[in-house]
């Protein structure tokens, strides 16, 4: 991958992660972590065949690092169905480990036969 795109979406996610004052959650290793899987979470939807050159369609990039940003801020509660305490509330619509309204906007490509 591009080394400009993987450091241009790992500064909008410590921007996002800084904004919530997560950044005790996660290192850089994390990042990429986060990163790659949320790549791997839009091709496998898409169903977009990946290149060394082409690992991801750029359209998807802002909506990588929102998918990477969500998985972040689960940590500690995966799978989590609902939750209250001290006046906030959580539940995941899906438990798995992106929002499905996240991932909703994804178009899967058609695969001729």
């Amino acid at each position: 991958m591009d080394n400009n795109i993987m450091t241009r979406m790992k500064a909008s996610l410590r921007r996002k992660i800084k904004s919530r004052n997560l950044e005790h959650l996660v290192d850089e290793n994390d990042l990429i972590d986060e990163i790659n899987d949320a790549i791997f979470a839009v091709n496998e939807r898409r169903r977009f065949d990946a290149t060394p050159e082409i690992p991801f369609e750029a359209k998807y990039e802002s909506l990588i690092v929102k998918l990477a940003f969500a998985s972040i801020t689960k940590y500690g509660a995966e799978g989590e169905s609902s939750h209250s305490e001290n006046g906030i509330s959580r539940k995941y619509d899906n438990a798995g480990e992106y929002p499905e309204a996240l991932l909703s906007r994804i178009v899967p490509l058609a695969k001729a036969r």
